[in-house]
């Protein structure tokens, strides 16, 4: 089929970590056979490479180019409310976008779109498909149905995307139920739980890893305990910072290693300061893609201690956890969301509940406590990745789904 896939964050660059997820299941779908064309927002460090096996087109909404402040991970504030720039640049992101993928996909003679996030690209979809005729299909992923929350006017569009939509995929239960109550429990049928995956294919080399341990400054007899995500409330980096003090106590060689860039950098600081940790704590700020994989090879366990944060916002399944099981290494996460989809508590993983640095401190210290544990959850959660967390198998239930769908 010729599929076009929409999104408003994606990969700008080599190495770029926004949309990762979004280009690994296009790139697949293109390698099952379909013809790809992405359609993105246009972004001043947008600049393709064009060695991926499919097309990506951008469209313009606002100029200067510099203006356009929507998608790739600048939209939300701290991740619970819109920005005021990207607030008064939406109606134009939604008429130039809707108009934009009308002539994408006449121009590419598309069969089906794809809808990354159903808002605001399921509704661009709905508004496309009045125009063209093209059936959607749409891909919930967290913050899209937070929005849908947020007030009358997106209910309102995610009520219009999700009755328009031949089908819906969703990472996670929670968003399920929740973007149900927002638009119909009638539409429950159409609604598929799709995990994220991993990539098996370019695992970090030695020498990568030596490199990243050594970019951080990490001692000889320090054991990372890795974590990877935006510094954003719904992360939970907070409550692991105030785990550590008892984590310390038990295992006094641990050292937190936090990976990304995001508003909480310095209020995440200030709170290691003030728990008198900040000696065992390293934030390595924004990293490319490839970075995040040395990361997670160069620690003895990894952390995701995401939260429902104030305004009700939450991770569907964040990408990073399929990423490390596929490394092998032992997870330790919140029994939240969509998380339970790829870790099953005692064999590929330790779940612990949100909020809780008690119990975070002390399932991260079983962990390092104990080397066979720590291998055997590892090496079932690589196990696990290689077995039905591809993105290769991702893409195949995402294919299967169509087929159903769209048989010809």
């Amino acid at each position: 089929m010729r599929i076009a896939p929409v999104a408003h964050s994606y990969p700008r660059f080599p190495g770029d970590s926004n949309g990762t997820f979004v280009e690994r299941i296009c790139q697949e779908l293109a390698k099952l056979g379909h013809a790809v064309d992405v359609l993105v927002p246009d972004d001043v460090e947008l600049a393709r490479d064009g060695r991926a096996p499919l097309t990506v087109s951008s469209f313009r909404y606002l100029a200067p180019r510099s203006a356009q402040r929507l998608g790739y991970s600048r939209t939300l504030e701290r991740d619970t409310g819109i920005k005021a720039t990207a607030a008064l640049a939406a109606p134009l992101y939604f008429l130039c976008g809707s108009r934009a993928l009308a002539r994408h996909v006449r121009r590419r003679r598309s069969e089906v779109v794809h809808a990354h996030w159903i808002l605001p690209n399921g509704f661009l979809a709905a508004v496309a498909k009045r125009r063209t005729g093209v059936p959607y299909v749409a891909m919930l992923h967290g913050s899209d149905v937070f929005m849908a929350e947020r007030n009358a006017l997106m209910r309102w569009m995610a009520r219009v995307a999700l009755a328009g939509a031949t089908y819906v995929t969703s990472c996670s239960p929670d968003l399920r139920d929740r973007l149900l109550a927002v638009g119909g429990g009638e539409h429950a049928g159409k609604i598929h739980l799709v995990p994220y995956g991993a990539d098996l294919s370019a695992p970090p080399t030695a020498a990568e890893v030596a490199a990243a341990r050594s970019r951080l400054g990490l001692a000889a007899g320090d054991r990372p305990v890795v974590a990877v995500g935006r510094l954003v409330d719904k992360k939970g980096f907070d409550v692991l910072v105030a785990a550590l003090p008892a984590l310390l106590a038990r295992e006094p060689a641990a050292k937190l290693v936090i990976g990304g860039g995001g508003p909480l950098a310095e209020p995440l600081a200030a709170q290691a300061r003030a728990l008198g940790v900040a000696e065992r704590v390293v934030f390595a700020g924004a990293l490319a893609h490839p970075q995040v994989l040395a990361l997670m090879a160069l620690g003895e366990v990894f952390v995701m201690p995401s939260v429902r944060d104030a305004e009700g916002n939450i991770d569907g399944l964040p990408v990073v956890i399929p990423e490390a099981m596929a490394a092998a290494r032992p997870v330790v996460a919140s029994n939240l969301a969509g998380i339970p989809l790829a870790i099953t508590d005692g064999e590929t993983g330790l779940l612990v509940a949100e909020r809780d640095p008690a119990a975070l401190a002390g399932a991260l210290a079983r962990v390092l406590a104990d080397p066979a544990l720590a291998a055997r959850l590892g090496r079932a959660a690589g196990e696990r990745v290689a077995r039905e967390l591809t993105w290769q198998a991702i893409a195949r239930v995402h294919d299967r789904l169509q087929s159903a769908a769209f048989r010809r």
